[in-house]
C-alpha cells in the first residue's frame, strides 16, 4: 500500500519541490495552499501523514493540526509541521501543545523528512514506537 500525504504550504515552491520529492519516492501526494482546503482534502483523502506548514492562510496549521487531533475519523493521521517564520525554541513548544507528530525547520533536509515520514508510517502500520523526537 502506498503511503498517503496530504501536503500543505502557501509557498508554491516549497510545496512544488516537496510534491516532486514526495512523488518521486512512490508516495502517494494530495496538496493544499491552504488550511481550508487542507482540512477537506483531509476529510475525503483520510491519508496517513499530514505535512503542514504553520502560517497558512484560512486555517494555519496550529488549527489544522488541532482539528486532525480532535476528528475521530483521522485518529490515525500523523502530522508534521513545518515553519521558516520561527525559532525552534519558540514553536517547540506550541507544536507539541496542539499534539503534532514532528517538526521540521525550513529549509527542509529531504533525507530527514524522509525518515521521520518512513517512522510514522511504521507507528501507524504497528512495526516502529513512538519515542517522541523530530
Amino acid at each position: 500500500m502506498s503511503i498517503k500525504i496530504v501536503l500543505v504550504d502557501d509557498d508554491k515552491v516549497t510545496l512544488a519541490y516537496l510534491e516532486h520529492f514526495l512523488t518521486g519516492n512512490l508516495f502517494s501526494v494530495h496538496v493544499a495552499q491552504d488550511g481550508q482546503t487542507a482540512w477537506e482534502l483531509l476529510q475525503t483523502e483520510k491519508p496517513h501523514i499530514l505535512v503542514t506548514d504553520l502560517l497558512l492562510p484560512k486555517i494555519d496549521g496550529i488549527e489544522l493540526c488541532k482539528k486532525v487531533k480532535q476528528d475521530p475519523n483521522l485518529s490515525q493521521t500523523r502530522v508534521i509541521i513545518t515553519t521558516a517564520v520561527y525559532k525552534e525554541s519558540s514553536v517547540r513548544p506550541v507544536v507539541r501543545e496542539c499534539g503534532a507528530d514532528a517538526y521540521f525547520a525550513k529549509p527542509i533536509r529531504s533525507t530527514e523528512l524522509l525518515e521521520k515520514i518512513y517512522d510514522l508510517y511504521a507507528e501507524i502500520e504497528g512495526t516502529g514506537k513512538k519515542d517522541g523526537s523530530s
